[in-house]
């Protein structure tokens, strides 16, 4: 087998690997082999367009020929956001995956299972950096040089920025791979380098809608303080062919081919070393009991850093997206919201445990994070049903835990009512528990303990597509929840018995779904 035909044949298997829930999806609509490489090629390509256009157009009114500390912003943030998706992929397809032994045997070269997996890291970024040639272009053709010249030499900049930006993602994160300290505190690090980048990804976010709406409000925009290192590229769109340009692009070169020459040398020899140092070392524990001893497993089950960094991330985004536009435009105080509106706090306690226990919380894969071990607990003469309970109370209790904290934190700094802050609290409460009932009988029934990445359990049974849809009709049915309530609340006179029979029937309500769950989840296990 040549080298060009191993290497497409790694990049497929590495596409699939990096992209299970799509291809379940395909495999489930009778797609298979090539027909499912076609279409995940289709569905990038399709998001790289849409990033394009979707961006391409909020900048294209600003001239940013003319503003090289606006330029080297954007460029800064569109980066953190290409980097915030090359971090997460790096990790997952070379260090976080347990095939690279498995082509040990094949007649597979060392270099093309790299070069495979650096062409994946590359695919998966790509759609990400793309507005960043919108801005290169844009920024090209209102220089003082051609346009027909431009458009070619703003394609070869951002070539060279993707080349450097991509090398660079890999070099950093197998340099703190390889750290003693990283090996020492792994799971707090991992998810660190995976969850941080995606809080940056959100501020870069809502820095270019509010550069903007300024634009927009006062129909100009002021330059920033520019960005080192960055200025280089405004200077070889808006000058190309000055001596600074000249210099500035041999600094770009030696910084490419250098970050390639160290992937050369010290990345790819050490790759095995790496695989071997990431499985970490079984700790030897005794316990006075058994549960004790299942409490302290399920505490190590979630030590993944891809879990933990999906369920520090649906806590956190949804209450950045809504809260951070109100403080902004200064309406973050709510204090003159009465004890009249209980029962629309805890319905929004309600709504967000729902936007935040979805099909990446700890609930939708507890059952599934045992793999073989289920088996095995199944053998052993305690009560299955009652190790699924434990299951239940822990996914529980955790969920509900953090989801409080980051209530607790929004209703201060929105200064909500103490007896409205515990409402919201209340039906967080309630959310949590139909939620981890649910989800928790959904992993039962879309079981997998084969996975080798825990990647490929999120969205089992559903789509994108199902998945938004679900959200925007949790969102839609929400939102007429609440506004029937305000009316209610701002009509009449007897609110206390509003609130008192909205209680009831969300109890009610509950109540019933427990019943079915019980009828059709907890009845069924053996004891």
């Amino acid at each position: 087998m040549n080298n060009k035909r191993q290497l497409k044949e790694l990049f497929k298997v590495n596409l699939l690997y990096a992209n299970p829930q799509v291809t379940d999806q395909l495999r489930k609509k009778g797609k298979y082999g090539n027909d499912i490489f076609k279409s995940i090629l289709l569905q990038q390509a399709f998001l790289g367009i849409l990033f394009v256009v979707l961006y391409g157009a909020s900048m294209f009114i600003i001239d940013f020929s003319t503003l090289p500390g606006v330029f080297t912003n954007y460029m800064a943030m569109f980066g953190i956001l290409s980097f915030s998706q090359g971090v997460s992929v790096v990790f997952n397809v070379f260090f976080d995956s347990k095939d690279f032994e498995d082509y040990l045997p094949l007649p597979f070269s060392e270099r093309n299972i790299f070069l495979a997996k650096m062409l994946i890291v590359g695919f998966f970024l790509l759609p990400f950096s793309l507005p960043i040639i919108a801005l290169f272009i844009l920024t090209a053709i209102r220089s003082s040089v051609t346009a027909i010249l431009m458009v070619p030499i703003s394609i070869v900049v951002f070539l060279l920025f993707f080349a450097i930006l991509l090398t660079l993602v890999i070099c950093l994160v197998s340099l703190l791979v390889q750290t003693k300290v990283f090996n020492r505190f792994k799971t707090l690090l991992t998810t660190l380098l995976m969850f941080i980048p995606t809080v940056g990804m959100l501020a870069g976010m809502m820095y270019l809608n509010h550069k903007q709406s300024e634009v927009f409000d006062s129909g100009v925009i002021k330059d920033q303080t520019v960005i080192p290192v960055l200025d280089v590229f405004h200077q070889l769109l808006v000058y190309p062919f000055s001596l600074k340009s000249v210099i500035g692009v041999l600094g770009l070169l030696v910084l490419c081919f250098g970050l390639s020459f160290f992937i050369k040398k010290r990345v790819l020899p050490s790759m095995q070393n790496n695989y071997q140092t990431l499985q970490a070392a079984p700790k030897t524990t005794s316990y006075k009991g058994l549960r004790s001893q299942l409490i302290k497993y399920h505490f190590n089950l979630i030590k993944n850093p891809t879990l933990q960094m999906q369920m520090l991330s649906s806590l956190i985004i949804f209450p950045v997206i809504f809260l951070v536009p109100i403080l902004i435009n200064g309406q973050g105080n709510f204090s003159f919201l009465t004890i009249d509106y209980f029962i629309v706090l805890v319905v929004g306690g309600i709504l967000f445990s729902a936007f935040t226990l979805g099909a990446n919380s700890l609930a939708s894969v507890i059952i599934s994070l045992d793999q073989s071990n289920l088996t095995f607990i199944k053998s052993l003469p305690i009560s299955f049903k009652e190790y699924i309970k434990l299951k239940f109370n822990f996914a529980f209790i955790l969920q509900t835990v953090l989801s409080s904290v980051i209530i607790l934190a929004t209703c201060l700094l929105v200064k909500l009512n103490v007896l409205l802050m515990i409402g919201m609290l209340i039906g967080n409460f309630f959310g949590c528990y139909a939620g981890t009932s649910y989800y928790l009988k959904r992993d039962s029934k879309y079981l997998s303990l084969n996975w080798t990445n825990v990647n490929q359990l999120f969205n089992r049974g559903m789509g994108s597509f199902q998945v938004v849809a679900s959200l925007f009709g949790v969102m839609l049915v929400g939102g007429i929840i609440i506004l029937v309530l305000v009316t209610i609340i701002n009509i009449t006179t007897q609110v206390l018995l509003v609130n008192l029979v909205g209680l009831l029937l969300l109890i009610i309500v509950l109540v019933a779904y427990q019943m079915f769950i019980n009828k059709n989840f907890w009845n069924d296990l053996k004891e």
